[in-house]
Parts: C-alpha cells; structure tokens; sequence
C-alpha cells in the first residue's frame, strides 16, 4: 500500500512530460489537403470495406493506374493502409470522411467503424458525439484537426486532455477510457480504480478513474479518493 502513493506520485510527475510529448508528436504530423477524388475514394471504402485497386477503379470509374496511384498516396500519408491483396481504410481516414459527409447514415456508419479500430468499449453513439465535439473545436480554430494523428486513440486522449473543459461528459469517458490505459491506475476501493494526481491546493482527484459506482470519469474528486491518499500517506509515515 505505501508503494502505492510513491507510484501515484511518480505518476503525477511524469503527466506532463508525456502530455506535451503527445501534443509535439501530434502537430508534427502534417498531411495535405484531400482532393475530391480522394474523399471519393475514402468514401467507397467506408460502405465497401477493404477494397483491391481494381475494383476501386470500377467502382469509382477511374482508370486502374489513377486508382492504383490514389491508393498510394493515401496509404504514404497514413489515410489507409496497404495488405496483401487489398487495403483497408485507416482511422485517420475515416475521421476524413466523417468531416467531409453530410449524410448523417455515413457518420454512424465511421462511428461504428471508429469504435472498433480504437477497441472502445462503449457504445458507437459515444464516439460520434466525441468526434462531432472534436470537429467543433477545430471549427473553432482551438486546434487543427488535420494535422492530427488518430491512428492512436491513447495520443489522441492525452493530446485532448487539456481541453476537458470544453467537452461533454460523453467524450470526458472516452478519454478517461485511454488515459487509463496510459498511466497505471490504482485501487481506489475495491471497486474503483484511477490515476492520481493532485490540484494547487494540494487536495488528490483521480485525473481518470474507473468506478462501479460513479462510471468512467474524468479530473474527479470524491472522499473515497481523499481517504485513500490520507491512509497511504500515514503508512508511509510510519516507515
């Protein structure tokens, strides 16, 4: 149990470092603008699944070297990847194609795609509210979305923390959901799991915690927490 508290801490020190780590490696990775060919393409392989050049040629009635070449370019600047005998869209291609779509059938259908690349364990009307609020913040001018990685949902996680406040409580699970699995939790109770960390006055909160009771939440305080970090804190005391 004391041990417990050192990691706590140990944890709470390395939080920011690995935050602006994400943030860095997030903005680093630039890409150019998709072109209406592109988006086409991206399109197709939402409704059809991993699709081969040839038939992608055929479906979008292009010529086989230009679907060949679109796929290329699409798989260098990470929108989808290449297999053995097809390629496959990506999630930083399905995010493409659910800011481009106005059919709100295509935006449910990349949500239940998301939920599954990212191994969510909610529900995929959890992740379009998330990427809806994400698309706003970037209307916003708070962050530009494209040059944003989401093949990663952990980074794409400790890159949004900072912006918790401007989130609904919907997309504050999610991220809780992959700041969890960043940072090693702590047992709270025995039911209730978090990592800890402390505000300016010095009183502990769990910066993402799992709980039967309260759910997945984030920056959340309670006395379960505070007696935790007193009953560790004492232990160590007495060493």
């Amino acid at each position: 149990m004391p041990g417990e508290l050192s990691l706590v801490l140990f944890v709470l020190e390395h939080v920011r470092f690995i935050l602006d780590h994400f943030k860095f490696h997030f903005f680093a990775v630039l890409s150019a603008k998709l072109s209406v060919k592109e988006v086409k393409v991206l399109y197709k392989m939402v409704i059809l699944g991993p699709i081969s050049s040839y038939r992608l040629s055929q479906e979008c009635d292009l010529p086989s070297a230009t679907a060949w070449r679109i796929l290329k370019k699409l798989a260098k600047e990470g929108y989808v990847k290449m297999g053995y005998r097809s390629f496959y869209i990506t999630p930083k291609g399905l995010i493409a194609v659910f800011r481009s779509e106005g059919d709100e059938r295509i935006k449910r259908l990349v949500s239940i795609k998301l939920k599954e690349e990212w191994k969510y364990e909610g529900s995929d009307s959890e992740i379009y509210t998330f990427l809806n609020e994400i698309v706003k913040l970037s209307d916003e001018g708070r962050f530009n979305v494209d040059n944003l990685c989401f093949n990663h949902p952990t980074s794409l996680a400790a890159f949004l923390y900072p912006f918790a406040d401007d989130l609904s409580d919907t997309s504050k699970k999610i991220i809780a959901f992959y700041m969890l699995k960043i940072f090693p939790p702590i047992p709270i109770t025995p039911s209730c799991r978090g990592v800890i960390g402390f505000r300016e006055n010095g009183e502990p909160y769990a910066i993402a915690m799992d709980c039967t009771k309260e759910g997945l939440r984030l920056n959340f305080s309670c006395e379960c927490i505070k007696r935790m970090v007193c009953t560790n804190s004492n232990l160590t005391k007495k060493q």
